[in-house]
């Protein structure tokens, strides 16, 4: 029998001062904990594993093969301990050197070379670096390491190890290796762009840009050391950049460590990196020993770091943030660590090129990671396509005083999963321990210039002072990012505290939200009549650092079950297979993708106002949407235009997207939607413009298009007569727009009294000579429409006995029901479900108004059929129907004919799956039944419910009118 080979250090030297140990490693899981007592580190493991990697990759640990419908759903688990061994040969030149093993990322961790223990760390956002030098001589070792996800840090659920996100995996990911250098090494460079007092060779001073060069040297030679470091800087890509001057310094090493600040001046042209313009700097310092005299012999001792950096500067100014002195705004997502192939981050930097570009598509020029630092792939993916960064420390729970453990968030800060609760641990452990991460991701990723924000984690709550004195100690290191003590914290008791440089809240004041939808509070999208006016000025007042606003655009879409094929990796859609099966039961799955593009476009016409507000809003620092991308993780919340893998639903191009959220917008100001044809159309132009520069001597153009049968036409008349009459095109004076504003451009308006027809209209305005265009739907219907019941209907407000007769007859009748009065119905919104079930389904969660938490996701009709053709509408919700599903029940339908379907369907939340309509109609006996759950004759001051009300008794005089499916009295009764 041949004996397995070990796998050993063979395979890969990258150079002569590095090992890869990527490849295949032993394994053994600790199902007792008992490895350390019973020294399986001196043990010949004998299963073996791909690394970099998780043991679910692997397909180890327990096959639970999971049935959630909450989250996504593990196939293989092992939370515990995890030994992983390789063997390494270390050649003769690394004699005398300094080695350390470095792991890229992992979890609670210790390592023995041999039978000998040389350390643990537990860093969940930066590498862990072992100094194996006394132990690691020339020839064979072993090299064993504990990982042990079992054992977190006191920080709860953040997503770096939540299992509603990237999973709580074991492993180890990213770069695995063993690293060699001389006894004297450069370790740590720091680069800060600043602006400030330079020598010059006359030692005068004068006002330019400097690279300040923080490092920080080791030394352990036990001796002090004279040497010099040179400093090299070269644009990165740039023929035409100008040349920085290399500069040398001597300097004298302490027999341990130095910091040195080293001045090195730049040109005052060298290009400044921000989103336009991407261009880094690549600094590499080389240090050099005088020669040091060893048993009887003289060295010199070398090392060369390299760099990459951006001259940048990212502050704030009148309540804005600034970049390089230019004003910005934050069109941002946030980044809950979805990964369902791997169940946690990538570490390689062309998946972060492919995932941040798809969002740079649909103009997001900043991500917020959610209680969770991404690897060094995604800052470099980010430096490479000027994306900001904020990033937080791996915390959701509360930072207090040392002494203050009787300190419990109230239970609106933050949701757990019961493995992560646990003890909180003694506070000074849990501060102790967020303090030296955060100077660890300083230390990693903050020559980043994508790296411009960082919080202490999210919704949390603690001591004000302890929580202010971390952000001031972290500013003490490092001035290049801003600071806050949290990500919407305090949000239970909400004002602003001296201390943070911005401040990421869902609202300045209670009630008041910087966003337009919450389950918790009446924001303007579900609760105020549409238009385009509101902004957030008035609730800016006050506040001295930039707003940003939190975890907006909470959409609900109904699921695309073609998706489910697309979890391929360790994670599945279980959550998804049980809703398909709840919605066959219903008996719709044939209508699955009908609701999926129904409620789809409705959450992108809600998503589109929560962002025109931002961007209406002068001096608001931005927003962060939560999100673009599906979360698939707290009750399933499919918010978002992508789906987790973050392709497309299909429900908007990129293109389209991009007109109501990039850089510059051009924005409509309107007090209404819909309109009637005894009114003048009046609106006003603004631009929102976050461009590279201003834009000056600036003109808008305006349009105004229709159907091909509408007056306003140009078919219907030409182009030369529509401009003449001042009513379908016209241009703006022209105007300055500086950039960093929301610029009040002109008035216009159209003159609607030729429109004799309901009518949908499309104002479209576009920035002259650039790409920049945005466009709006109105409504015009006729003002002196007073609709009023036909001969032969018989029109009635309950289903009475008498109502019962006619049907039995044969009569046409139309049911206005009163909404108290429906027995099976749920209360509607306008706008689709706010972010997952986990808002319906909780006992005391209730909406605002104190009724039950509604559960629909918009509307779905055939706007071809009969019924629509005197009133416009799509297949979905859009504006034009918000009083009238404002005011409405949508009547469960459960109990009709699994084939029966409303002509104005509901879509319900894929947790519920009702039958649900608000427009239906039906034989009754020998009679035909149209019921309309709308109040509308309490709606008739609005010209789109008379329009409706007209449509339903133009329809039942028609020959149209004829029901194919067919209701019992008794089934009728029983949902009215």
């Amino acid at each position: 029998m041949t004996k397995k080979r070990r796998p050993t250090s063979a395979v890969r030297l990258a150079d002569s001062d590095t090992m890869d140990l990527a490849g295949e490693w032993y394994i053994a899981l600790d199902r007792e904990n008992a490895g350390i007592r019973g020294k399986w580190y001196a043990r010949t493991l004998s299963e073996t594993i791909a690394l970099p990697g998780s043991t679910d990759e692997a397909r180890m640990g327990d096959f639970v093969d999971e049935q959630c419908t909450d989250r996504l759903s593990r196939v293989w688990r092992w939370i515990g301990p995890a030994w992983y061994q390789k063997t390494v040969t270390i050649p003769k030149r690394w004699h005398g050197k300094r080695i350390t093993l470095f792991l890229e990322r992992t979890k609670d961790s210790q390592v023995w070379v041999d039978r000998t223990w040389v350390g643990s760390d537990d860093s969940l956002s930066t590498p862990h670096e072992f100094d194996l030098s006394r132990k690691l001589t020339p020839g064979r070792h072993t090299i064993t390491i504990l990982i042990d996800n079992a054992k977190l840090p006191p920080v709860g659920p953040c997503h770096q190890v939540d299992e509603r996100t990237q999973t709580n995996w074991n492993g180890i990911l990213g770069r695995i290796e063993l690293r060699a250098t001389d006894k004297v090494w450069l370790d740590e460079i720091q680069a800060h762009p600043e602006h400030a007092a330079r020598m010059l060779e006359d030692e005068s001073e004068e006002e330019g840009e400097i690279v300040r060069v923080l490092t920080r040297i080791e030394n352990t030679t036990r001796r002090a050391v004279a040497a010099s470091v040179t400093i090299r800087m070269d644009v990165v890509g740039r023929d035409d950049a100008p040349r920085i001057p290399q500069k040398r310094f001597t300097v004298k090493l302490k027999a341990t460590t130095t910091t040195l600040e080293l001045n090195v001046p730049v040109p005052d042209d060298v290009p400044r990196w921000d989103e336009f313009d991407r261009t880094m700097i690549r600094l590499t310092a080389s240090l050099t020993t005088r020669p040091l005299r060893a048993g009887g012999a003289s060295k010199i001792l070398r090392d060369r770091r390299t760099i990459t950096f951006g001259m940048r500067t990212f502050r704030t100014a009148r309540g804005q943030f600034v970049v390089n002195g230019r004003s910005t705004f934050l069109r941002g997502k946030n980044d809950c660590a979805l990964f369902p192939i791997t169940g946690y981050a990538p570490m390689d930097k062309d998946f972060w090129l492919r995932h941040l570009g798809i969002a740079q598509d649909y103009g997001i020029n900043h991500y917020r990671f959610h209680s969770w630092c991404p690897p060094a792939a995604a800052f470099l993916a980010a430096d490479e396509l000027g994306i900001y960064f904020q990033v937080e420390l791996p915390n959701k729970r509360g930072i207090t005083k040392p002494d203050n453990h009787d300190y419990t968030p109230p239970k609106e800060a933050y949701e757990t999963l019961d493995e992560l609760v646990g003890d909180g641990g003694p506070p000074a452990i849990r501060t102790a321990y967020l303090t030296r991460e955060g100077e660890r991701i300083l230390k990693h990723y903050g020559n980043h210039p994508s790296f411009v924000m960082m919080t202490l984690g999210n919704e949390i709550g603690g001591d004000t002072e302890v929580m202010r004195g971390m952000c001031d100690h972290f500013r003490s290191l490092d001035r290049r990012h801003l600071y806050a003590m949290g990500t919407n914290h305090f949000h239970w008791v909400i004002r602003y505290r001296e201390g943070d440089d911005f401040w990421v809240i869902k609202g300045t004041r209670p009630g008041k939200h910087v966003r337009g939808a919450s389950w918790e509070t009446e924001c303007h999208i579900d609760h105020r009549p549409p238009s385009t006016t509101v902004d957030y000025a008035a609730e800016m007042l006050g506040v001295p650092v930039p707003v940003v606003g939190h975890e907006m655009a909470q959409f609900e879409v109904y699921p695309d079950y073609a998706e489910i094929k697309k979890y391929t990796g360790v994670l599945k859609a279980r959550s998804f297979e049980i809703f398909r099966e709840r919605l066959k039961a219903a008996g719709m799955l044939d209508q699955a993708m009908d609701f999926h593009r129904a409620s789809g476009a409705l959450s992108v016409i809600c998503h589109r106002e929560d962002v025109e507000a931002a961007l209406r809003t002068p001096g608001l620092g931005g927003f962060q949407m939560l999100d673009l991308q599906d979360f698939s993780g707290q009750g399933v919340a499919l918010i978002g235009m992508l789906d987790v893998f973050m392709e497309s639903k299909g429900l908007i191009a990129p293109k389209a997207w991009r007109e109501f959220c990039c850089e510059t917008v051009p924005l409509l100001w309107m007090t209404k939607y819909t309109w009637t044809n005894e009114e003048v159309f009046q609106g006003r132009i603004r631009v929102a413009h976050y461009g590279p520069r201003d834009l000056e001597n600036q003109v808008v153009t305006w349009d105004v298009t229709a159907d091909p049968c509408s007056p306003l036409s140009p078919k219907a008349r030409p182009a030369s007569r529509a401009a003449r009459a001042g009513n379908m095109r016209g241009e703006t004076r022209a105007i300055d727009i500086p950039t960093g504003t929301v610029t009040e451009v002109d008035l216009f308006s159209v003159d609607l009294r030729r429109i004799k027809t309901a009518q949908k209209l499309t104002v479209t305005l576009a920035v002259k000579g650039t790409h920049y265009r945005n466009s709006y739907d109105v409504w015009v219907y006729p003002a002196k429409a007073k609709p009023a019941a036909p001969k032969g209907i018989v029109v009635a407000r309950t289903f009475t006995k008498k109502v019962q007769a006619a049907l039995a007859e044969g009569a046409r009748v139309l049911l206005l029901p009163k909404q108290d009065t429906i027995r099976k119905s749920v209360r509607m919104t306008f706008q689709g479900s706010f972010w997952s079930p986990m808002f319906r389904n909780r006992p005391g969660r209730l909406n605002p108004l104190g009724e039950e938490t509604p559960g629909t996701q918009g509307i779905l009709c055939d706007p071809a059929h009969p019924l629509f053709e005197d009133f416009p509408t799509e297949f979905h919700t859009n504006w034009q129907w918000w009083q009238l599903v404002k005011q409405s029940r949508a009547m469960i339908l459960d109990d009709t004919p699994q084939s029966f379907r409303p002509l104005v369907q509901v879509v319900d939340g894929f947790d519920r799956n009702h039958k649900l309509g608000l427009i239906a109609e039906a034989k009754v006996g020998k009679g035909r039944l149209l019921i309309c759950s709308i109040d509308l004759p309490g709606l008739q001051k609005h010209p789109e419910a008379r329009q409706l009300l007209a449509g339903l008794y133009g329809y039942m005089t028609s020959k149209g009118f004829a029901p194919e499916g067919a209701l019992d009295v008794s089934t009728v009764r029983e949902i009215l």
